[in-house]
């Protein structure tokens, strides 16, 4: 939980100064297409309020701007704290995960001590194929479902804090007529903390439903080529497009939040076994019910961005990019070479590894500067569910 507890310091701690409560709901409208005005230049913008003297005259363009270079700079913080802190940090739990319900190994100690029947070989080999493909395959998904999901939550919450600290602060009561869907909910950092530990769900529980999905997949595809045939990359790449395609129907037809959240009836159950970080303020004690109503609400609003088509699209986009990433790998391991599938078997299983990696990984950069991502949290971030 130390990459929350770092990603809400961040949430909390952009300056604020006095003209930025000017702002409203509506400025986020400049994000919604992906767009920030051309004139803003966050990286080289100093904090408004030392810009702004008592006794000089400000005019409403001034506040404007200095409103938008303030949400721009936190828009773009949290979409950072995404791709650098918070992803990176759940993916060796994700990886374990997927280890546990897709190890091959056992079955090639079995293989090396001998003894087994032709008929028991073939079977074992068979079962190792499917394994180490569905492995490759869950994690291309995998990745992209934590990925969005995280970005998801953290945009969700960053448009709550920055609404209730820059806008709806004590001092300006004249913005307490926002819209009711703009309106930010009170939350107490325990429960900040508490809903960002829904991104642990995905890594730990999420991959069980996935599996016998992805498993099927991989046998309808793979079940047809022999163990000895040879194989340059292309075709084992395409033997994962097979495997993809037979994947997201099913995932379609199911819809994301298997994998994403518990069940209502189990979220009690994840309350009590969520991790709090070592923070003698946050007592790990019984929801209160400020705190429950809080956290209702915020998972009101991943539901109903999850099941929408622009997290959708936003998906197909991650997981066809999470391939592209598997098939650079196996095409610089290759080099243009064949090998019969057994021996590209283990090959295959460890391009999860590249998919899942925790430092310098790959496909977080990547997902990164995809449009349709950076679309979703632009959306998310600016006007929440109604997508």
């Amino acid at each position: 939980m130390h990459s929350f507890t770092t990603a809400l310091r961040i949430l909390w701690t952009s300056p604020v100064s006095e003209s930025i409560f000017s702002v409203s709901c509506l400025h986020c409208a400049s994000f919604r297409d992906n767009k920030a005005p051309a004139s803003i230049e966050p990286a080289t913008v100093a904090p408004a309020s030392p810009l702004i003297s008592e006794t000089e005259p400000t005019s409403a363009a001034t506040i404007q701007q200095d409103a938008d270079r303030h949400l721009v700079t936190h828009f773009e913080s949290v979409q950072a704290i995404s791709t650098t802190t918070t992803t990176p940090s759940l993916l060796p739990m994700l990886l374990q995960s997927l280890t546990r319900n897709t190890d091959h190994k056992p079955l090639l100690e079995l293989l090396r001590q001998g003894g087994m029947a032709a008929d028991e070989k073939y079977a074992a080999w068979e079962e190792i194929k499917v394994l180490t493909f569905t492995r490759a395959v869950a994690a291309s998904w995998m990745v992209s479902l934590l990925d969005l999901m995280n970005r998801v939550q953290l945009n969700i919450l960053g448009r709550h804090l920055y609404l209730q600290s820059n806008i709806l602060d004590a001092r300006h009561p004249q913005h307490s007529g926002l819209g009711s869907r703009e309106q930010p909910l009170q939350m107490t950092h325990r429960a900040q903390e508490l809903f960002l530990a829904y991104a642990h769900y995905c890594g730990e529980r999420g991959v069980e439903p996935l599996i016998p999905i992805v498993k099927q997949a991989v046998t309808d595809a793979v079940s047809n080529i022999e163990l000895t045939t040879k194989l340059g990359a292309d075709q084992v790449l395409q033997m994962f497009s097979d495997a993809h395609k037979g994947v997201a129907p099913e995932l379609s037809r199911l819809g994301f939040e298997v994998f994403l959240l518990p069940s209502p009836e189990h979220r009690q159950v994840w309350h009590s076994a969520a991790r709090f970080p070592d923070n003698g303020a946050l007592q790990p004690g019984a929801l209160g019910g400020l705190d429950d109503d809080a956290i209702d609400g915020l998972l009101t609003e991943v539901r109903q961005i999850i099941g929408s088509a622009k997290f959708g699209v936003a998906l197909k986009a991650a997981v066809q990019e999470s391939a592209r990433v598997a098939a650079d790998e196996l095409h610089n391991e290759m080099k243009g070479g064949e090998k019969p599938l057994a021996k590209l078997c283990p090959r295959v299983a460890e391009l999860a590894n590249k998919l899942l990696q925790r430092d310098d990984n790959e496909c977080v950069s990547r997902f990164a500067n995809l449009p349709e991502i950076q679309r979703l949290s632009a959306t998310v971030y600016s006007c929440g569910p109604v997508l």
